[in-house]
């Protein structure tokens, strides 16, 4: 954190060491980035968990996955997710091979937009 001279000289009027000062405001600053950082993460597992759940309810009320397939799809789902956290997929590879079959992803989010109107 740099500072200008007028503020060093307010901050040797207030305290008695702006090195010390520093040193504290930088820690805290740090601070709150992890802070920051575990709470976002917190986040988004509790996003991804919503979403799971979504998706396994409607997987069984719609398609009739059952104690066998479901385990089995939610399984690969969750791969996947990892898989994009770590980049070994790539999103729009997915977008594109869905693509290939005809499976626009545009599609997909118009068609929600549309519903939510």
């Amino acid at each position: 954190m740099e500072l200008t001279k007028r503020q060093e000289k307010q901050l040797n009027k207030v305290f008695d060491n702006p090195k010390k000062l520093r040193k504290w405001i930088d820690e805290v600053y740090q601070e709150m980035i992890v802070r920051c950082k575990e709470e976002t993460d917190k986040l988004i597992d509790d996003y991804l968990n919503i979403y799971s759940i979504t998706v396994a309810f409607t997987l069984h009320y719609v398609c009739g996955f059952g104690k066998k397939r479901l385990p089995k799809i939610m399984n690969r789902i969750w791969n996947n997710l990892d898989c994009f956290r770590t980049h070994h997929l790539d999103l729009d590879d997915c977008i594109n091979e869905l693509e290939e079959y005809g499976i626009s992803f545009e599609h997909i989010i118009s068609v929600k937009e549309n519903e939510n109107k």
